[in-house]
């Protein structure tokens, strides 16, 4: 959410109203000495400063600084900073785990469509932001995260979605300035309905889908029951519950990888 009007940034001002600097980490980010002066201060602006909007309401809500948590495409470590003791990153760029890493996080660097290295039910939360759009095959990452997920644990998937009608995708276009959805280097795009469809056959069971903008919790709920198939993006709450393939599938259909 980067829309400019003149000089206005939308993103920037919705950061300053509704969130607090994160001055505690300042000293952390630039005692990290792999990258200049000039481009550290341009991460800590746009990844650091302040805890990322969307991560504000599920972090406090469902307790995910006191979680384990599997942070997958876990990029500069912007989100993987602020979750519990023994939390960790997964990611393929090499300079942002590099970055990462000098930040004292621990994050692995592989991609995950060719490889699934976690330990079974490890974890008490994954989060999955902005990435289930770019993968070859949804299905076959959402079952590693079910297999990795301790019993009853969340999944937080986050997408950029197309919204239900017309108008909404116009008043995304005005507002925000894009759709996300849109992107050349996306192959998947969602609906909210249909994410919720994709994780469900997956595994797990919705506990909610939300914008959780702003992070205001009354205020969000309010938002999101009038804007969640409106806005150009969702987050999908789910618990990990038991699994097995409807008997309608032959087992002869499974790739082995299943």
């Amino acid at each position: 959410m980067n829309k400019k009007f003149g000089n206005f940034n939308t993103a920037d001002f919705i950061k300053k109203i509704f969130s607090r600097e994160n001055k505690h980490l300042k000293k952390r980010i630039f005692s990290n000495q792999f990258f200049t002066v000039e481009k550290t201060e341009n991460i800590w602006q746009k990844y650091f400063r302040f805890i990322p909007l969307k991560l504000q309401l599920p972090l406090k809500k469902y307790g995910l600084d006191k979680k384990k948590v599997l942070d997958v495409g876990s990029a500069w470590g912007e989100f993987l900073i602020h979750f519990g003791s023994g939390s960790k990153g997964i990611e393929i760029n090499e300079k942002e785990v590099n970055f990462s890493r000098a930040l004292g996080l621990d994050v692995s660097q592989y991609n995950i469509e060719d490889e699934w290295r976690e330990a079974p039910e490890s974890f008490d939360a994954i989060w999955f932001s902005n990435v289930l759009e770019h993968v070859a095959a949804p299905h076959a990452v959402l079952r590693n995260f079910h297999k990795t997920l301790k019993p009853d644990s969340l999944l937080f998937v986050r997408v950029p979605t197309i919204p239900s009608n017309f108008l909404f995708i116009c008043l995304n276009r005005i507002f925000l300035g894009f759709l996300g959805f849109e992107a050349k280097q996306h192959i998947n795009a969602f609906t909210r309905r249909t994410l919720e469809f994709t994780i469900k056959r997956a595994g797990f069971e919705i506990v909610e889908s939300n914008i959780f903008l702003p992070p205001i919790g009354w205020l969000s709920r309010l938002f999101n029951f009038f804007l969640k198939d409106a806005f150009s993006f969702i987050t999908v709450v789910a618990r990990k519950k038991n699994f097995d393939y409807s008997e309608k599938r032959p087992l002869i259909h499974n790739p082995k990888w299943i």
